[in-house]
């Protein structure tokens, strides 16, 4: 082979693996761009899901004649609706302000953020506890049901097809009562969130049966 034969055939395999190179590369950018908008889309999503849960804390909290504290989110979306047809993966749900308070309303809603267009809603669900160790159970069931929790799941949909789901469970420590007929029951509450019940059992008051020993009705705020 002549030494021009030889230059030729050097210069066709560097520019072979040049062009191989070249490939990876941009292969390589363009799983970095991506990954980088994941990352920014997910970031998003998170604000618009954490603002939903803390709209709904200040909602769930309340107990003024506005806001009916935990009956809007017991009984969405104003409080007067159903315990079990009112919520499930079929209702969908947003939060609005109405003067100068948050609120629960039906339907999902369209914002804009940074601009990119994203679909905002979320579901409300019935939550049970397992009777022995009181823990959540990942199936709900109806015989163990905890009226005094409830699961919201936020979904966030951009307009590109990315989607994102973030859950909370929210519990109504903060305000009304539910009657007890032991220490470990659930009750059958909720009460309005302008209810008068407010008493409770105190440690002297249960026996060793975790029974309720004053009377049959007695009341005591849900230990969680």
């Amino acid at each position: 082979m002549t030494m021009k034969g030889q230059i030729l055939t050097e210069l066709i395999i560097a520019i072979a693996i040049t062009a191989i190179l070249a490939a990876i590369g941009a292969q390589l950018i363009g799983v970095s761009f991506y990954s980088a908008g994941t990352s920014e889309d997910r970031q998003a999503a998170s604000r618009l899901g954490e603002e939903v849960f803390e709209a709904l804390r200040a909602i769930t909290q309340g107990n003024t004649t506005f806001t009916q504290g935990w009956n809007r989110l017991y009984l969405p979306p104003d409080g007067t609706g159903n315990a079990s047809s009112s919520k499930g993966a079929a209702n969908f749900y947003k939060v609005l302000i109405l003067e100068n308070t948050w609120q629960i309303a039906s339907g999902t809603e369209n914002i804009v953020l940074d601009g990119n267009e994203y679909t905002r809603s979320f579901t409300i669900g019935n939550v049970s506890r397992d009777a022995a160790s009181g823990n959540i159970q990942s199936t709900y069931v109806f015989a163990n049901d905890d009226p005094a929790t409830q699961k919201v799941t936020v979904k966030i949909s951009k307009t590109n097809g990315l989607e994102f789901t973030f859950e909370k469970y929210f519990t109504r420590y903060l305000n009304e009562s539910t009657p007890q007929t032991t220490w470990n029951s659930s009750g059958c509450g909720p009460y309005g969130a302008t209810s008068s019940q407010t008493n409770y059992c105190f440690a002297q008051d249960i026996d060793t049966n975790a029974n309720c020993v004053v009377d049959s009705t007695c009341f005591r705020l849900r230990q969680l």
